[in-house]
């Protein structure tokens, strides 16, 4: 049995980091770019600004369809979102996606605060904004780009709590909330806490303070924190951020970040974290934590990811790590459906045969795949040497 190197790992991950920086450079000429258009609404009877910010690849495939952020106070949150969207993407560590800021630098309290004094729910001016959104500035953005049913909405202050209202309709609107130093209206904790106790919706609610933030929102936001963090429901991605120094103001450049990272986390690579924490301690197949990674991708986010190589190398080891080769079938049977016109699955079922006890049927695998491309790493010349070495212990 001829078993593999660590330099043979090594040089795996030197070729999918080298491969991936020449895909950012690659990337690098090609700029994203700023829309600023004027939609004009029959609800608020006038014009109003939004700036988009598509995806650097967007003219180059017709077909692929992307996230939409939704950023309210976008004349001063835009540039936020939109630059970390960017930058996140850039490196592959969320989709790339479509950004939206609305320009509410004269129209704040009217858009978002005009509630009334019962239920505190939206009237007026404020009841005018929300049918904009929803009615005439969502089917702008989806008519006239390409866009997956995957929605977040970003808001500060006012507007975060305003974002809320998406949440709380029988079926949300928005799939993500980041909600930064909120001024909670009356009613809308107890609100947003029962539709999250019963929601059976997939729902990403990100909500941030700080020890420098308005007293009175602090404290509320911290009291909130409490009945949230009792939640344990599959279906509700709560997470909570108290920094000790941002302002009110500063809070947004530090938490949105965070949120949009932490929001598509699945969406990266396996890294070291998720292998040391998840992967290794799995009861079940690896193999299998690979294909529901991925189709959990395309179900949260409406992205099609490539499975990318890195991640066949790391479940890779660590079926030699555990030692449980029989996945290696498993293994190759993938390879062949995401890169068949590779060796890729020639090596995984070689790996299979030679560790189960077959080390004539792994080397003739191996020769097989002579006419195949190589691929990370893993060349023609390296599965003939295991052939030659196979032959040459065993005598073949």
């Amino acid at each position: 049995m001829i078993k593999n190197t660590s330099m043979r790992h090594l040089l795996l991950f030197i070729f999918c980091l080298s491969s991936f920086s020449l895909l950012a450079q690659d990337s690098d000429s090609i700029r994203n770019k700023n829309i600023y258009d004027k939609i004009y609404s029959a609800k608020l009877n006038s014009d109003r600004e939004i700036t988009i910010q598509l995806p650097r690849d967007y003219d180059l495939d017709n077909e692929k369809r992307y996230p939409l952020f939704i950023v309210f106070d976008g004349d001063y949150l835009f540039e936020v979102v939109s630059g970390n969207v960017d930058y996140m993407s850039f490196w592959g560590d969320i989709p790339e996606a479509i950004v939206v800021g609305i320009n509410q630098i004269d129209s704040r309290y009217n858009d978002t605060s005009v509630l009334d004094n019962i239920n505190f729910t939206p009237i007026s001016t404020t009841a005018n904004f929300f049918e904009f959104v929803t009615q005439e500035l969502l089917p702008y953005i989806n008519q006239k780009y390409r866009t997956t049913n995957f929605r977040v909405a970003v808001g500060h202050e006012r507007t975060a709590n305003f974002i809320n209202f998406f949440l709380i309709k029988k079926v949300p609107i928005m799939n993500g909330y980041i909600v930064v130093s909120p001024k909670y209206t009356d009613k809308m904790k107890e609100y947003v806490s029962e539709y999250l106790m019963y929601s059976n919706e997939n729902i990403y609610y990100y909500l941030s303070t700080s020890g420098e933030d308005f007293q009175s929102i602090s404290d509320d936001v911290l009291n909130f924190n409490q009945t949230l963090d009792s939640l344990d429901r599959d279906n509700i991605h709560y997470k909570f951020q108290n920094l000790e120094r941002p302002s009110h103001y500063t809070l947004p450049a530090y938490t949105i970040p965070h949120s949009i990272e932490d929001m598509f986390s699945i969406f990266k690579d396996i890294n070291r974290t998720e292998y040391d924490s998840i992967i290794l301690r799995l009861k079940t197949s690896p193999v299998k934590y690979l294909i529901d990674k991925y189709e959990k991708i395309e179900d949260y986010f409406g992205v099609n990811k490539e499975m990318s190589i890195n991640d066949f190398i790391a479940i890779e080891q660590c079926i030699d790590e555990i030692e449980k080769f029989h996945f290696f079938k498993d293994l190759a049977k993938l390879a062949t459906n995401k890169y068949r016109e590779t060796i890729l699955p020639s090596y995984y079922m070689g790996r299979f045969y030679e560790e189960t006890g077959d080390a004539e049927k792994a080397m003739h695998i191996y020769r097989s795949a002579y006419n195949m491309d190589d691929i990370a790493g893993i060349t023609k010349e390296y599965l003939l040497q295991r052939a030659d070495e196979i032959a040459d212990y065993y005598g073949y």
